[in-house]
């Protein structure tokens, strides 16, 4: 049985549940690969028997992630299994993506999420979910990868049964987040500034390389900056030199995230505790509701990769 695990990861939650859940598939299978999404060829996962896909969580699944699955081929009747890192309400993600990979011909055995600390810069240092994934969470993930191969095995031994629904999208009561203006969220590339003359390419590339959109190219002229944009804030937070100026839109943001961070992420936090779905590490009180990333992380770059916040 030939395995793959594929994921989209900026800050490094999504790549450490990506290698617990191969671990898994691998010591149930005895083979598997994992693969970084920009590395990952759509049109050749045909050699698979059995495809995860992973991303964070923050509702539907980002353009890049769509963009990947919209590119796949030639994979009617594969096995694939999504997987998610999120911080608080994982609910539209799957409803988005499943029938997307069932669009392709996929079979969609099983989908899963776990808890993982959120790192935007307007966004609360701690934050509700620092922490996560731990090596709770991580056991769980590799558990799930050794489940996912047997359940792939009795499926293709004719269980059928055993393939779940399709998710079922959230049922609002009204506008996504009660109609609040988080119009703010996509301008991150109209109000975000970049100064070529603190920009040290060709030296560096960090920008341009992890663009999740490959939506930057400094090698024309004028440079290409943000184009397109999913405002993930990846590339002011990897700057070495600061280059990209982003404290208006921070700035812009912060009012506008904490009105809906208390009103539609702390109280499905306190349901998924109170049934047990959520292991509370960082306390209510010490959630940092006054001190933005952005204002605790000032040296640039602020976040390295491979290290984390600095």
């Amino acid at each position: 049985m030939k395995c793959i695990v594929i994921y989209f990861s900026q800050t490094g939650n999504t790549e450490k549940v990506a290698k617990a859940i191969q671990a898994g598939v691998q010591r149930a299978a005895g083979h598997c690969d994992i693969v970084k999404i920009k590395e990952a060829n759509p049109r050749r996962l045909y050699e698979y028997d059995l495809i995860g896909l992973g991303t964070p969580g923050r509702g539907p699944e980002p353009s890049n992630v769509t963009a990947f699955i919209n590119d796949m081929r030639f994979v009617g009747g594969k096995h694939i299994f999504a997987f998610a890192t999120h911080g608080s309400t994982p609910e539209p993600l799957f409803p988005s993506m499943v029938p997307k990979l069932k669009g392709r011909g996929l079979v969609v055995i099983g989908t899963r999420s776990w808890y993982g600390n959120c790192y935007i810069p307007y966004q609360s240092e701690p934050y509700a979910t620092a922490g996560h994934p731990d090596e709770v969470d991580l056991k769980e993930a590799e558990d799930f990868g050794r489940e996912i191969v047997e359940r792939s095995q009795r499926i293709s031994a004719g269980e059928t049964e055993l393939i779940p629904p399709v998710p079922k999208a959230p049922e609002l009561a009204g506008p996504p987040f009660g109609g609040e203006d988080i119009s703010i969220a996509s301008k991150f590339n109209s109000m975000a500034k970049f100064n070529m003359e603190k920009c040290i390419y060709p030296k560096c590339r960090l920008c341009m390389d992890n663009c999740p959109m490959d939506g930057i190219d400094l090698s024309v002229k004028p440079p290409v900056f943000a184009k397109p944009c999913v405002s993930c804030t990846f590339c002011e937070q990897i700057c070495p030199t600061g280059a990209i100026d982003a404290e208006a839109w921070y700035e812009a943001a912060v009012p506008v995230w904490n009105k809906i961070f208390d009103k539609y992420i702390l109280p499905p936090l306190a349901k998924a505790e109170a049934e047990g779905r959520f292991r509370r590490l960082v306390p209510v009180e010490k959630i940092g509701r006054d001190n933005p990333i952005y204002k605790v992380h000032r040296k640039h770059p602020r976040w390295i990769i491979g290290k984390g916040m600095q």
